[in-house]
Parts: structure tokens; sequence; C-alpha cells
């Protein structure tokens, strides 16, 4: 048998990863007395000695070592740019430790792994009536925007057209070139709803670019029986969602990637899009990835390649 001190620093582990005190302690077979003890004549700082191991779903354990370099291997999966929190849920998930986000947050603080937030920039037309989209199910909302991309090669910023799904965050298609007309928001949106599977009552919501508002897009949506929404002048918030779809581009790509070609850029949004759908775990989503997310409700989607690869080499020649 284990000593006290190990099996109270098991039975913590446990503790700290949801399991019921009482339960715990009555398995460990550690007397009530021993576990809630303060030593009040014990010269050495008050609270519980800082961990050195980490217990897994099956029992095992690891050292925090281990733990470390498991954080430093997900760190390293190209676009990663966790903290802490979805840093927790990573690990469980991928390694089936059982860890609190307070040893996660003390790990990578003391081995410089914390991520250091980056600051970012920020006809008739039918007005947003909620703040944030409700949407009734997936692909019934969909936020969609535009962003400059730097190509420094060229010297010039291309434009990265994207549609995405308010309710699992799905990236529906992406379109990357030097300019973007009406008839490429029209295509793009021929092209999702082609191949998705899409609820009888659809909105799309975007902002007051001059390609979102041109009549023929208007017309477009209205022929589809699509309802169409405009937010507000200088109001990001009411497009959250593809806002922050496109501050974390800025984070993990344009700040870390230079392109010498409109080709080089669409092959690395490529490689982004993919990760992103499939394995980037979001917070408003229970820190799952859009596609497992999708996967919980019974819907298991994939992206055509016409909407990730040939879909951002069409339209290079510059204008």
């Amino acid at each position: 048998m284990s000593s006290m001190e190990e099996r109270l620093e098991i039975a913590q582990e446990f503790i700290d990863g949801g399991h019921p005190r009482e339960l715990v302690i009555q398995i460990l077979s550690i007397p009530k007395s021993s576990y809630y003890h303060k030593g009040k004549k014990d010269p050495k700082p008050k609270g519980r000695p800082v961990s050195t191991k980490t217990f897994k779903t099956d029992g095992s354990w690891v050292d925090n070592a281990q733990v470390v370099k498991n954080i430093e291997e997900i760190l390293a999966v190209e676009f990663v740019d966790y903290g802490y929190l979805k840093m927790t849920h990573a690990l469980r998930q991928d390694y089936d430790y059982i860890i609190n986000s307070k040893k996660v947050y003390r790990l990578m603080g003391e081995n410089q792994l914390l991520n250091i937030p980056t600051k970012t920039k920020p006809g008739k037309r039918q007005w947003v009536k909620e703040l944030v989209p409700k949407p009734d199910t997936h692909f019934s909302y969909i936020e969609f925007d535009i962003k400059y991309i730097w190509i420094q090669g060229m010297r010039r910023n291309a434009l990265l057209l994207t549609a995405i799904d308010v309710d699992s965050r799905w990236v529906l298609g992406q379109y990357l070139a030097w300019q973007i007309r009406e008839k490429d928001i029209i295509r793009q949106f021929d092209q999702i709803f082609d191949y998705y599977p899409m609820p009888e009552k659809i909105y799309v919501r975007n902002d007051n670019g001059p390609q979102m508002v041109a009549l023929k897009v208007q017309k477009y949506f209205a022929k589809k029986n699509v309802t169409q929404e405009f937010t507000k002048p200088a109001t990001p918030e009411q497009n959250a969602h593809i806002e922050s779809y496109h501050s974390i581009i800025e984070r993990v790509v344009c700040q870390k990637y230079e392109f010498d070609t409109l080709e080089d850029a669409g092959a690395t949004m490529t490689r982004f899009v993919k990760f992103y759908n499939y394995k980037r775990i979001h917070s408003g989503i229970n820190y799952l990835s859009p596609y497992n997310y999708l996967l919980q409700k019974g819907t298991e989607v994939k992206v055509h390649p016409s909407l990730l690869e040939a879909f951002f080499v069409s339209n290079t020649k510059i204008a």
C-alpha cells in the first residue's frame, strides 16, 4: 500500500478532475481527519504540496515533465494558439489526463508556454434585430465577410471571403483572390447551398461592404428565400463570429507567415481551414472542434474540395 502522502496526492488529482471528494477518500481508505488536517504546528507553508505527477483516466500516472512535453507537442501543431483553458481540454481529449485548468496554467506558466495576447484591428437593407444571431440549428445562420491578406512577394493585399456557420463555427467556404465581386459571393453561396444539407429557413448576416449591399446580391438571396441581414455601421460585435474567425487568422496565419504569391497564401489557408474545422477547440461550442460538435448532434459533414483547394486558386491573375 502506498504511503498516506502518496494516497493524499492521488486523491487530490481525482478530486481536481471532478470526482466526488467523499467517494474518493473512501475508496483510497483515507481517514477524513488525515485529509482535512491542516497541521497547525507545522512550520512549513500552508497548503497542499505541488503535485509532481498527473493521473490518467486508466489509473496510470506520468511525471509532470511528460505533461509539459505533451503541451509542447500540441502547441507545435500548425495554427494552434491555445491558452491554458483550451489546453486543459486538449490534454483531456488527446491524452486522457485527469487534470484541471489551474494545474495547466501553472505548468504552462513555469515553462513560458502561456499565450501572450496580441492586439488585432478591429438598396433597402434589413438591419439586424438581435445583437447576436440565434440559430435554430446548424447552417441556419451564416455570417460572411471579407478580410485583407498581405502578399509580401507581390507587395499588395489579396481579399479573403469567408462564410461561417454561427451554430457550429464550421467554415462553409472561403475564396481568396485579388478582387471580390458580387459574382464571387453568389458563386460561393451557390456552392454552399448545393453541397451542404441546408435547413428550410436560412439567414445570412454581413456588414455594409459594397459587394454585400449590391442589388444583385440582395436579389440573389431573395430569390433563394434567404433572409439577408445587415449589421449597423461601426458595430462589428453584431458580426462577432466571423470577426472572431478573422482575428484568429490574423494571429496564427498573417502574423506568422509571409507569402510570395497568392497560391502560397491559398495553400496555407487550405491547411488552416482543415485544421480549424476538424481539430481546433472552440470555447463557444463546449471546447470541441466544429466537426466533433456537429458529430455530437448527429451530423457528419466534410468540406468539398471545391470549397477549399481549387476554389482558392481561381481568379489569381492580377487585375
